[in-house]
C-alpha cells in the first residue's frame, strides 16, 4: 500500500509541475505577442479618461474616440468601454491596459461590434499596492492594412 500511496503522489507532483509549466509558457506568449502598428495616433489635447470620452487623431485623418465607465475608472471593479472610429472600417479592436512604469500583466480585453463603427466590450483592471497607479490604454485597431493603436493615459486611486 504505501508503495502505491507514493507513485500517486510522485504522479500529482510531476502533474502539477507539468500544469504550472504550461499555463506559465501561455502567459508569456500572450504577454510577449508583438502587435505590429503601421499607423499611431496622437492625442491633442493630452486628455485624462478619468475625465470623460477622449478623441485621438491620426495624421492621415482618421479618428478613434473612447470611453471607460463608470468614472472613477478604479482597480477590480468592472468596466464598460466604449470605442467608435471615423474616417475608416475596423475589423476588430482591443484596449490593451498597461501600467507605467509598473507590469501589471496582459490585460488586452476584445471588443465587440455594436454597430457599423461602435465597439463595447468589458474590462478590469488589477489592483495596485501604490495608492496612485499610473495606465496606458492603447486601443489597438485592426483594419485591413494593419493595426492602429492610439494610446490614451490616465491615473486611478486605491480606494
Amino acid at each position: 500500500m504505501p508503495l502505491t500511496h507514493g507513485i500517486w503522489i510522485t504522479t500529482s507532483a510531476i502533474a502539477l509541475v507539468a500544469a504550472l509549466t504550461a499555463a506559465g509558457l501561455y502567459i508569456r506568449m500572450q504577454s510577449s505577442a508583438k502587435t505590429e502598428i503601421i499607423a499611431a495616433a496622437t492625442v491633442d489635447p493630452p486628455c485624462d479618461l478619468q475625465q470623460g470620452p477622449c478623441v485621438a487623431r491620426f495624421p492621415s485623418g482618421e479618428e478613434i474616440a473612447v470611453s471607460i465607465a463608470p468614472l472613477p475608472i478604479q482597480g477590480l471593479k468592472p468596466l464598460q468601454i466604449t470605442v467608435q472610429t471615423q474616417n475608416f472600417t475596423a475589423r476588430e479592436v482591443a484596449v490593451d491596459f498597461q501600467g507605467i512604469g509598473m507590469n501589471m500583466g496582459y490585460n488586452r480585453p476584445r471588443l465587440n461590434r455594436e454597430s457599423g463603427a461602435r465597439f463595447t466590450g468589458n474590462g478590469m483592471l488589477s489592483v495596485c499596492v501604490l495608492e496612485r497607479m499610473q495606465w496606458e490604454a492603447t486601443v489597438l485597431v485592426t483594419t485591413e492594412k494593419g493595426v492602429m493603436a492610439a494610446p490614451f493615459q490616465f491615473d486611478t486611486l486605491r480606494p
